[in-house]
């Protein structure tokens, strides 16, 4: 055989496979980039963009109805200047039907979609809202039955949770952007 033949074979054989290793390369970096964003993407549907959404209205919510009762005391239960019946009784329907609700959807929303947190740990405020809002549902059944001794959660809601929503959701969509371009 020709020496030019076998040096010719031989680049030709020597490309074609380089040129194979790299389209493999090549396509597993696009695969995974594309993996990337579609988690991210349900990250951002799933989770935290319903997370900051329904965070920011609890919290306008929650300065509306502060503006609107007791404004006038550091906290609705003050022990110094407690609520009259009546002031309890509008906590109660607004704990009822606004604060609540919004909380069992987080709540709801956590539980189904824990595999899309950001932290590879359960996040604490997400944590503290879930134990807040089970705390609070004796009582409400309470209320139900007429009993209105209680009127506070033993857990605090955690006023923690819209700055964490609003760190996440930024922080994933400023993945989302770089993964786009």
């Amino acid at each position: 055989m020709d020496n030019k033949f076998i040096i010719t074979t031989v680049v030709t054989v020597t490309l074609a496979f380089i040129g194979y290793i790299a389209k493999y390369f090549n396509d597993l970096r696009i695969t995974k980039r594309k993996d990337k964003l579609e988690r991210v993407n349900r990250q951002l549907k799933e989770l935290y963009g319903p997370l900051l959404s329904l965070t920011s209205s609890s919290d306008a919510s929650w300065k509306q109805f502060r503006n609107t009762y007791r404004n006038y005391t550091p906290s609705y239960f003050n022990p110094n200047n407690p609520p009259s019946e009546k002031e309890k009784e509008i906590w109660r329907t607004w704990i009822s039907t606004v604060f609540h609700p919004i909380n069992q959807e987080i709540y709801t929303m956590v539980l189904k979609n824990g595999d899309l947190f950001i932290e590879n740990e359960f996040p604490e405020p997400l944590r503290d809202l879930c134990a807040h809002y089970e705390s609070y549902k004796p009582v409400i059944e309470q209320w139900k039955d007429k009993n209105y001794e209680e009127h506070l959660s033993l857990l605090n809601y955690p006023t923690d949770l819209l700055d964490y929503a609003k760190t996440s959701y930024e922080h994933l969509k400023i993945q989302q952007r770089k993964l786009i371009d």
